[in-house]
């Protein structure tokens, strides 16, 4: 599998950059569309948080986009942070895979 070497763009810059600017909206006022504390919409601009299914689908009725839109660009966050996690890495190596659970020889006692 083919893994980028640049982290994929945060959700929380892409809310800034290609929503709450060009709309000259501020962290206040999105968060009063989106009913939710401005602390909550803050921690995900600023990349501190990341977005739930509700927030996804608040973002998508708010924004008219979908609610999978906001979810792909934080899934391909995380899935670019495990893979260059050394730690999770070398946890993954040993999972085994079904194939190789079922190949291994059981012995009656």
């Amino acid at each position: 599998m083919y893994v980028t070497q640049r982290k994929p763009t945060p959700v929380g810059e892409i809310l800034q950059e290609e929503f709450l600017t060009p709309l000259n909206l501020k962290i206040g006022d999105l968060a009063e569309m989106l009913d939710v504390h401005r602390n909550t919409v803050s921690a995900i601009v600023n990349s501190k948080s990341k977005i739930s299914l509700e927030m996804a689908m608040k973002l998508a009725k708010a924004f008219d986009t979908t609610a999978e839109f906001w979810l792909n660009l934080q899934n391909n966050v995380d899935l670019w942070e495990l893979n260059h996690n050394v730690k999770y890495q070398q946890s993954l190596e040993k999972v085994k895979t079904a194939k190789q659970w079922t190949s291994v020889p059981t012995f009656a006692l």
